[in-house]
């Protein structure tokens, strides 16, 4: 009997030694797959990207188009402004635009887009 309480006793110090064998490999492995992972990561980050469209539109919650960035002749607004001239509009619910922001000029419509205020 004194035999087999030995035994059990030595397989019971042999597993402990295994699980924490185990659970040091697994950390080594962990470390090891964080570091690969971060690298790989970094490699993939390159350099800044650049994004480049037509115009720029920010929409509301209900979809509307509120500001755009881009030329009257991308995208069809702003009345009075040369087709290329880059402009900054900014539009009411309605869709009317309210102020436009050119190179040279900043101006403010009333809800009917009649000229309110121009600074030149």
């Amino acid at each position: 009997m004194q035999s087999l309480d030995i035994h059990v006793q030595r397989l019971h110090e042999r597993l402990d030694a295994l699980e924490k064998q185990n659970r040091r490999l697994k950390l080594i492995v962990g470390a090891a797959l964080l570091a690969a992972s971060s690298l790989g990561l970094m490699g993939l980050a390159g350099p800044p990207r650049t994004v480049e469209a037509e115009k720029f539109v920010l929409r509301d919650g209900q979809g509307r188009p509120r500001i755009t960035i881009g030329a009257p002749r991308s995208s069809g607004a702003a009345v009075g402004l040369q087709s290329e001239e880059p402009a900054i509009w900014i539009t009411d619910e309605k869709g009317q635009d309210r102020a436009i922001l050119t190179m040279d000029n900043l101006r403010f419509a009333n809800e009917k887009e009649k000229p309110l205020w121009s600074a030149r």
